[in-house]
């Protein structure tokens, strides 16, 4: 699903009688027959435009009230909401029959919410102009209160953050005193099944194939400042993130030791290594906190904090680059850059590239593994600090 695409699921709320044998609050408040959660997930492809009916009920059995889902929809357009953008994911709508008896208790549109997602109805989602294109669109805004014993019906936003898997729908029921009875009922959150993201399959079999590292050497060494970066792992096809919408390729991640010599003082940090490709392309580090974070969840943790390490020091992690399509997942150099630096107490370094070719375990490019040729450069090698 496109950035520009939103789900929607449809919400209507039925009012009970209290007094009848057949309402819903006689039917929640004991308990009866009634399940906190019935039905399953609806399988449906986010890529796509379309509609799907879903049938999952949520239950409240300790008051009464009741959640029917009743669709779910990829066909609305968000193309002209100013305030969504691609770090906040798509946009989810969702239909509900929810039914509050007259001694029940209220219910929000912001106590509903997707299972990734910890605030989907803020304010800030609405504004920009979704609401007005919910309801261009054929789709009625949902109340933003709706009290005991009415019914109301409309369409909820929600926000699915990443659409490469599947979501629960979350109801919130907050912690309040009934008046009549005196009784408390704590916070409490229900869970049901929503969606199984079958457009997502594609993408879930090539992360865990792009997840998977690769045994790998090279070794790039600046004589002069002594410092030296180890690569022993790569994964070479990790997918983008859902989130990050606004561009295309895949990331090849890299394992690397960093050792930062003791000659200078200035250390040694990750924004001076570059990835070049077999294309001849060259690669800064990507520094993406949604791809970060999708690699740590895979257990690929990064670099500590910025990766910056003082002179003497090292540090191990993860560097990701985005790689473009065009380039493949063999043939790559790691390279680190030094920068040109006057020394305190006179002289100076003059800047200069340290590449590596890397050998990949199971990969054959002609080339083989091989350690970088270290270029030497003149610059003091006394005990001065880089300005």
């Amino acid at each position: 699903m496109s950035a520009t695409t939103a789900v929607v699921l449809g919400l209507a709320l039925t009012a009970c009688s209290g007094g009848g044998g057949g309402g819903g609050a006689a039917e929640g408040k004991s308990g009866g027959d009634a399940k906190p959660v019935s039905g399953s997930a609806v399988k449906i492809d986010l890529t796509k435009d379309t509609e799907k009916q879903v049938g999952v009920t949520l239950t409240d059995t300790q008051i009464g009230d009741r959640v029917q889902v009743k669709k779910v929809s990829t066909k609305l357009k968000t193309d002209n909401v100013t305030s969504l953008k691609s770090s906040q994911g798509d946009v989810v709508l969702v239909q509900l029959k929810v039914t509050v008896p007259e001694d029940g208790s209220s219910v929000s549109t912001t106590d509903f919410g997707l299972t990734d997602d910890q605030d989907t109805t803020s304010s800030n989602l609405y504004a920009g102009g979704l609401e007005a294109a919910m309801e261009a669109q054929g789709y009625a805004a949902f109340p933003s209160y709706v009290s005991a014993g009415s019914t109301k019906t409309g369409w909820v936003a929600l926000q699915l953050l990443d659409t490469a898997k599947s979501a629960e729908l979350t109801w919130k029921r907050a912690a309040h005193t009934d008046y009549d009875s005196g009784k408390k009922y704590k916070e409490r959150t229900l869970t049901a099944p929503l969606l199984t993201n079958t457009g997502a399959d594609a993408a879930v079999s090539a992360a865990k194939e792009g997840a998977t590292p690769k045994k790998a050497s090279a070794k790039s060494t600046d004589p002069v400042t002594k410092n030296t970066v180890t690569v022993d792992q790569i994964i070479t096809n990790f997918p983008l993130p859902a989130a990050v919408d606004y561009e295309t390729g895949h990331i090849v991640a890299v394992h690397i030791k960093a050792d930062a010599g003791s000659v200078y003082t200035s250390g040694w940090s990750p924004s001076d290594l570059q990835l070049l490709t077999a294309d001849g392309d060259k690669v800064d580090r990507y520094s993406s906190p949604d791809v970060k974070t999708a690699l740590a969840e895979k257990g690929f943790t990064g670099l500590t904090d910025d990766g910056y390490i003082s002179s003497g020091e090292s540090t191990t992690g993860w560097v990701p680059f985005l790689v473009k399509p065009s380039t493949g997942d063999s043939g790559f150099t790691i390279s680190q850059h030094r920068r040109a630096a006057n020394i305190i107490g006179g002289g100076s370094v003059p800047a200069a590239d340290f590449p590596a070719k890397i050998g990949i375990e199971g990969v054959t490019d002609g080339s083989g593994s091989s350690e970088s040729d270290d270029q030497s450069t003149e610059g003091s090698d006394g005990s001065g600090a880089n300005a």
